[in-house]
């Protein structure tokens, strides 16, 4: 049983998912790999942050809004240099203990608004509870974001985020602007992802 407001349980915890589950390879996931590639580099490199919140607990739709978006804006604005690769292994995890199945409804319904918010300043957020409904882009039969307490994760755009952008035109053109000159050098390989690239380009009317 976990102190309620005891931070280095939580932290265990949330290290424990990490290294046994995100940072494990997963059948279901439908790729070879950890479930999540940038994890256990960043755990190595120490470049993976966690923020205990005990004072979010999704009660307020717009306080939550106001709340995660201050962290989003923080990590974004915090500057980091960039790398040849367009990987940056900087993360942020903000985790809310005392959020409850009410406030995990929440966290998923303002998401979107979230999500929107931290693509326009090249950042990736990600939802995770244990009753996230978030499915494997290659399995939609696996609920990959199954996590034992509610955390917002926070990470740099990277290349391979096209899988998470193509559809929204708004979102796919901040992409764009970043990463279009990976795909014009060859140094995207992936055929998944340059297919969808190359569609989302089309059905956004942009030009390499």
């Amino acid at each position: 049983m976990i102190d309620e407001f005891n931070p280095d349980e939580h932290r265990s915890l949330v290290d424990t998912w990490l290294r046994e589950y995100v940072s494990v390879g997963d059948r279901r996931i439908g790729r070879s790999g950890p479930v999540c590639p940038f994890v256990p580099r960043a755990l190595n490199e120490h470049a993976l942050e966690t923020h205990i919140r005990y004072d979010i607990d999704g009660s307020d739709e717009p306080e939550l809004i106001s709340t995660l978006q201050t962290e989003i804006r923080e990590f974004g604005t915090a500057g980091h240099p960039p790398r040849s690769s367009g990987v940056l292994l900087d993360s942020r995890l903000i985790v809310m203990p005392r959020m409850g199945p009410e406030g995990w409804e929440r966290l998923d319904a303002v998401y979107e608004r979230l999500k929107d918010f931290a693509v326009q300043s090249g950042v990736m957020v990600g939802q995770f509870h244990p009753n996230c409904d978030e499915r494997a882009f290659r399995n939609s039969g696996f609920r990959v974001s199954i996590a034992p307490v509610a955390l917002l994760a926070i990470r740099h755009m990277a290349p391979h985020d096209i899988l998470f952008l193509h559809d929204s035109e708004r979102w796919f053109r901040e992409y764009h602007r970043r990463f279009h000159s990976y795909f014009e050098r060859g140094r995207v390989r992936d055929p998944l992802l340059i297919s969808l690239y190359s569609r989302a380009r089309d059905r956004h009317d942009l030009s390499t």
